[in-house]
């Protein structure tokens, strides 16, 4: 799981750091071998090295200068619709606002004075999380890892005729055949196979073309003539049932 952590006050942004690691620790003790956590001085920071996909959970400060908590969300909203916002403040008053960019929840400052509600907000969001964080087993330079699902932006093979997944921000090359990558992703509902030996996840789709689909970080990938009809069937299925 990733973690974004933005807010213009040094303090702030450590407790929230601290009591989100506590709150892993206690309940999903499992989910640190996982945990990545992003913290950001400002709005503006934290949209530069945003992309859609990228984390599982956001917290951002309301009262932010130069750029608020609320406009970074609503600039997050135009690029990434499920991820999971909350709102750090102290003041209730801007939660009617909160419904525009569809907000997780609210954590009241300062979070020491709060910590039943930050433990019942996160209670309330972490677990959905923690279920969809699946991953499948592979080899990578010779270490076991595990690939976390919702990361995988594609799969195919490389030059070196190795199996490659494509995450957001890194690719993996593993000794793991294609064949087992099928049957492993194939079964998912997000997850289809656009070509011959390209394994898409719909989820990153940005939009479908012709003979193309163009993926949320700009790469173009083919759609098979043969299966062309299957696969856009495929996919308007899941546009529909998302």
């Amino acid at each position: 799981m990733r973690f974004a952590v933005a807010d213009d006050l040094a303090a702030d942004l450590e407790s929230a750091k601290t009591h989100l690691r506590q709150y892993i620790e206690t309940a999903f003790p499992a989910g640190m071998k996982n945990f990545e956590l992003d913290t950001f001085p400002n709005a503006e920071e934290l949209l530069k090295n945003f992309s859609p996909g990228k984390y599982d959970l956001m917290i951002l400060d309301i009262f932010m200068e130069d750029m608020t908590g609320m406009e970074a969300a609503e600039a997050i909203r135009l690029q990434d619709e499920k991820v999971p916002i909350v709102f750090l403040t102290t003041s209730q008053d801007f939660m009617l606002e909160g419904y525009r960019v569809f907000a997780a929840g609210y954590l009241l400052k300062p979070l020491e004075e709060h910590v039943e509600d930050f433990n019942r907000t996160m209670n309330h969001i972490l677990p959905s999380l923690v279920k969809e964080e699946k991953g499948i087993p592979a080899v990578v330079d010779g270490e076991a890892v595990e690939i976390p699902l919702g990361r995988i932006v594609y799969a195919d093979i490389n030059t070196r005729h190795k199996l490659t997944f494509h995450l957001m921000d890194i690719e993996v090359e593993t000794s793991m055949a294609y064949a087992q990558c099928q049957e492993l992703l194939l079964t998912k509902r997000n997850f289809t196979e656009c070509y011959h030996r390209i394994i898409i996840n719909m989820d990153y789709v940005h939009r479908m073309e012709e003979d193309d689909f163009v993926m949320k970080d700009g790469t173009r990938l083919p759609i098979s003539q043969r299966r062309k009809k299957e696969t856009k069937a495929v996919y308007m299925h899941y546009l529909v049932h998302r």
